[in-house]
């Protein structure tokens, strides 16, 4: 599940790609984002750390993640909470630098009976 997430995130932007979301979209599916060269282990971290942070984190608190085996590392840092849908939601900031390819973004997610699930960029 959150694999699935992340993998999402990273299609959609874990890829951390740009800081406007306009660039955003243009950069999130690019075959060089940092999201495109993380390993399955490196989704299980980034996805406990981010599961940490979304359910536990302080506003503007940074968690971080690295896998020691390949080098991979990130952070997730949440933003404020909100409500939509009936559902609880945050913002969170990413950054990544997985195999030389750098990347930030922010995203919306909302928590659904599946897990955090992207709502929208920010």
């Amino acid at each position: 599940m959150t694999v699935t997430i992340l993998r999402r995130l990273g299609a959609a932007a874990l890829c951390l790609a740009a800081a406007s979301p306009a660039s955003a979209i243009n950069e999130m599916f690019a075959k060089d984002a940092p999201v495109s060269r993380m390993t399955a282990e490196d989704f299980r971290i980034a996805g406990e750390a981010m599961r940490k942070a979304l359910d536990e984190g302080r506003d503007g608190q940074t968690y971080e993640w690295k896998n020691p085996a390949t080098n991979a590392s990130g952070t997730i840092t949440p933003l404020a909470r909100f409500e939509k849908n009936g559902m609880q939601c945050r913002g969170a900031a990413f950054a990544s630098d997985v195999k030389g390819a750098k990347g930030r973004s922010q995203w919306n997610l909302c928590k659904s009976a599946q897990g955090w699930k992207v709502l929208e960029g920010r």
